[in-house]
């Protein structure tokens, strides 16, 4: 798998921490705006840009960029106050950690993720899933509102992380948004039904391989090299 650089999703393809970053964004909203959020945005597969300018637009909140970066730096704060619950309301989902050492030393490993950097440390952090991630060399959701831009984006901090060109990269994520993603950026795309969305729905979305969960190693790996072709 030389050459392979592997993109990883956080939420429900490697986590699941139980809304807990829903309620990171919700209290950092009612910290900065005085009042509570009436109007929810949907969450799944988008990034924490456009998530946050959903919430702003959809609560009466001027979209600008003062108060998204308030909105950001308070959800960094509050999902940090709030991760001594990450250990026994989140998870690790089965195989994610024997499917990221599996590919040390295999392939390039990167998170390609909706969330903030921050976020996506506290969340992943006390499940012990970025030892053998370079996450210098990731895409995170403040870059870009768009996900399907953050391909480019891991493309290009890869190459300048690592000093190489990957021939091959595959993204592994659990929405029809990662799969668009993938597809946009021409990458490979592994699809896993551990989140809202089922086998069939991503099948239909284009993912090149789709997994019921990360649970058997041999299987993501060989799902890896089938989407690197």
């Amino acid at each position: 798998m030389d050459g392979v650089l592997v993109l990883w999703d956080v939420d429900h393809t490697l986590v699941d921490v139980d809304g807990l970053g829903r309620e990171a964004y919700d209290l950092a909203f009612l910290r900065r705006f005085g009042r509570p959020v009436e109007h929810q945005p949907p969450m799944a597969g988008r990034t924490d840009r456009a998530i946050a300018a959903d919430m702003l637009r959809r609560n009466g909140v001027a979209v600008t960029e003062g108060h998204l970066e308030d909105l950001r730096e308070g959800a960094e704060a509050a999902l940090d106050e709030l991760a001594h619950l990450l250990p026994t309301r989140g998870r690790a989902l089965p195989g994610a950690a024997e499917a990221l050492s599996a590919l040390a030393g295999r392939a390039g490993q990167t998170l390609l993720t909706g969330n903030v950097r921050r976020i996506a440390e506290v969340k992943l952090g006390p499940f012990g899933l970025t030892a053998h991630l370079d996450l210098d060399a990731g895409a995170y959701g403040w870059s870009h509102e768009v996900r399907a831009e953050l391909v480019a984006i891991a493309r290009a901090n890869a190459r300048a992380r690592f000093d190489r060109h990957f021939a091959k990269v595959v993204l592994i994520g659990d929405t029809p948004e990662d799969v668009g993603a993938a597809l946009h950026g021409e990458a490979g795309v592994v699809a896993v039904a551990t989140g809202r969305y089922g086998a069939d729905e991503l099948d239909r979305a284009g993912a090149h391989v789709t997994l019921a969960d990360l649970a058997d190693t041999q299987r993501v790996l060989e799902a890896i090299r089938t989407a690197a072709r």
